[in-house]
Parts: structure tokens; C-alpha cells; sequence
């Protein structure tokens, strides 16, 4: 009981303490006292509010930041994705038209030529042209035979075969060296000898000056060695080479037929 009246004491000592305190902020309110230091106040609080919403809002914009380069990168890979899907079905699916359009062609020569034409698919593509042969699809199993005339619709040829095999058979290019092929100008008839460039062109031989031949002729097979069905396209005269003491005029003939892209052909096995 000794301690209780010492408890109240403390209490009402902090209390009156306090008591005091307040009033004398609050005269001193009323006198003006506190003005310049509640000014202060008021100023260094409204200047840390507003340095600190400024902070705030730098580390919230970073942030927002932050996420819209990450939101903005998942985006653009989707995109990315996306566009590379795309690409490669236009990528198919001009190739799909592509095949279906040397499709119809080749139908449509097998349906329309006088020739009993066996259809092949070459097994071997070179783009760069530097190889002058192919292989195609057949072989002795299909009744092929040497020098048999291998054509691309609508009547191109494009070599012959030169080497068979059981189910498939090799097929040397116009445009290889080895080459001869007796043909003519479409127009006037003018004949002559088609050989082989190199891989570069064809070279059309042995015309004589008498003949008439001019840039943008047509030159097929004449036909007259037997081995060669007469009428069959090899290609255009792009320039000729011939001077007046030469005994035969030369012509640079262009192949009808891209023999850097064949894929499906024709081997001529008789009328």
C-alpha cells in the first residue's frame, strides 16, 4: 500500500507535465510565438514530402520500365516466332505451287506428244550448274537405253543418256563438252552443229556463210542423225560470231530449258 500513493505521484507529475507543455505551445500559439517555427515546419515537411513522391515515382517509372523492355521482348520474340512460321509456309507453299504447275506441263506434254515418253524424276540437283550430268529415277529395269533424249515439257531437250544402271541412269547435259547435236534454225532451216560450252552456253558450229541466222532465232534438232527426234527445242541465238574470210559462221545459243533446276523429265523411248 506504501508504493500506491508514490504511483499516483509519478502519474500526476507526467500528466500535469504534459499539461503544461501543451498549454504553453498553445499560448504561445496565440501570442505568435510559433509561427516562423511552425513555417519551417511546414516548409521542410513539404519539401521531403515532395522529394520523396519525386524518388517514389522515379523507382515506380523505373520499374514500370523495366517490365515494358521485358513485356516488349516476350512481344517481339513472339513476333519474331511468328513471322519465321509464316515465311516458311509462303516458302512451301510457293514451292508446292511451283511443283504442281511443272506438274500440269509435264502432264500435259505425255497426254499431247506424238513421243512414247516414259516420265522420270532426277535424284540430283545442281545449282551452280558446274555439273554437266544428272541422275534420273530409271534405269535398264524401265527399258532404257544409251543415247536415248531426255526432254523437260514442252518438248526441251535437255541431254541424253550416257551411262545405266538397274533403276537409274546418268544423263549428260547439253552444255557438256562432249556433246554434238545435229540441229537448225526453227525459221529458216539454216543447220548446223550444236556442241557444248563448258557448262557456260552452247555453241552453234559449222553454219555455212550462205545461211541467214540472226539474233533471236530458235534453234531445235534437225533430226538428221537419226538418234534425235527431228523438232525437239534447244534453245535462242543470242549473238553470233563470224567474219568474212571464216568458212562457217558460229552462233552463242542460250538453253531453252534452266538446266541448274530440272526435277521432273521425260526420256523420248520412241514415236
Amino acid at each position: 500500500m506504501f508504493f500506491m500513493p508514490l504511483i499516483y505521484t509519478k502519474t500526476f507529475t507526467r500528466l500535469f507535465t504534459v499539461f503544461v507543455i501543451v498549454a504553453a505551445f498553445i499560448i504561445l500559439d496565440r501570442m505568435g510565438y510559433l509561427n516562423w517555427f511552425l513555417d519551417r515546419f511546414n516548409v521542410v515537411y513539404g519539401q521531403t514530402v515532395h522529394e520523396t513522391a519525386r524518388v517514389t515515382g522515379s523507382i515506380r517509372q523505373g520499374f514500370q520500365t523495366v517490365f515494358t523492355i521485358k513485356n516488349l521482348a516476350r512481344d517481339n520474340a513472339q513476333l519474331s516466332q511468328q513471322v519465321d512460321q509464316l515465311a516458311f509456309e509462303n516458302a512451301r507453299l510457293k514451292s508446292a505451287g511451283e511443283e504442281n504447275v511443272s506438274l500440269r506441263k509435264a502432264l500435259d506434254l505425255k497426254q499431247n506428244s506424238e513421243f512414247n515418253l516414259l516420265a522420270v524424276e532426277s535424284l540430283t540437283l545442281d545449282p551452280t550448274g558446274f555439273a554437266q550430268q544428272i541422275t534420273i529415277d530409271h534405269g535398264q529395269s524401265a527399258g532404257l537405253k544409251l543415247g536415248q533424249p531426255v526432254v523437260v515439257a514442252p518438248g526441251i531437250l535437255v541431254g541424253r543418256i550416257t551411262r545405266l544402271f538397274a533403276d537409274s541412269a546418268e544423263v549428260t547435259l547439253l552444255t557438256d563438252p562432249s556433246t554434238a547435236v545435229n540441229a537448225e534454225v526453227a525459221d529458216s532451216g539454216a543447220r548446223g552443229l550444236i556442241r557444248g560450252e563448258h557448262g557456260l552456253s552452247l555453241l552453234f558450229d559449222l553454219i555455212t556463210q550462205d545461211e541467214v541466222v540472226k539474233s533471236g532465232d530458235s534453234i531445235i534438232t534437225s533430226g538428221l542423225s537419226g538418234d534425235l527426234p527431228r523438232g525437239l527445242l534447244i534453245g535462242e541465238i543470242t549473238s553470233l560470231q563470224s567474219a568474212g574470210t571464216d568458212l562457217f559462221q558460229k552462233a552463242y545459243v542460250t538453253p531453252a530449258a534452266d538446266l541448274r533446276d530440272l526435277r521432273f523429265l521425260f526420256v523420248i523411248q520412241g514415236p
